[in-house]
């Protein structure tokens, strides 16, 4: 059973920000282990620790990497089918990740980070408006009793 995407612009709009994330702390990925030293500043702080931390035997860096990465493909996935749950728990992985980049004082990263926080919130927000806006379910009524 496939769920629905999102037919509200803003949630989508915000959904979509895992799956960037996803993809850029990816190409991040394919960079740091080809030697490279340009980075994005949207990708995950978190699997670049994971891959310095395991650089000598790569294939233990490369599977964390990648469990990391696909959380935020999965929760993109959620997100963008309304689950507020999947807001909250990539919204919470991802201010984590920023306080990465905030121990060692690299700021751009943490810039980038407060901005994308800021669109999750919006679909945070829109998600819970629509909640909020939705009209309680209206009870059944019940049939007489017999004899009543």
């Amino acid at each position: 059973m496939t769920l629905p995407v999102s037919s509200d612009p803003t949630v989508a709009s915000s959904a979509r920000w895992f799956w960037w994330i996803a993809g850029l702390s990816l190409v991040n990925l394919f960079l740091f282990y080809s030697g490279s030293n340009t980075n994005f500043v949207i990708g995950l702080g978190m699997t670049a620790v994971v891959s310095a931390a395991f650089s000598d035997p790569k294939v233990v860096g490369l599977i964390l990497s990648a469990l990391i990465i696909g959380h935020y493909g999965v929760i993109g996935y959620f997100a963008l089918r309304d689950k507020l749950w999947a807001f909250y728990i990539g919204l919470a992985v991802y201010i984590l990740d920023a306080l990465v980049y905030a121990a060692i004082a690299d700021w751009m990263p943490v810039a980038f980070h407060a901005y994308v926080i800021f669109h999750l919130f919006k679909g945070i927000s829109a998600l819970r408006g629509r909640s909020a806006a939705a009209p309680a379910p209206m009870e059944q009524a019940q049939p007489p009793e017999a004899g009543a």
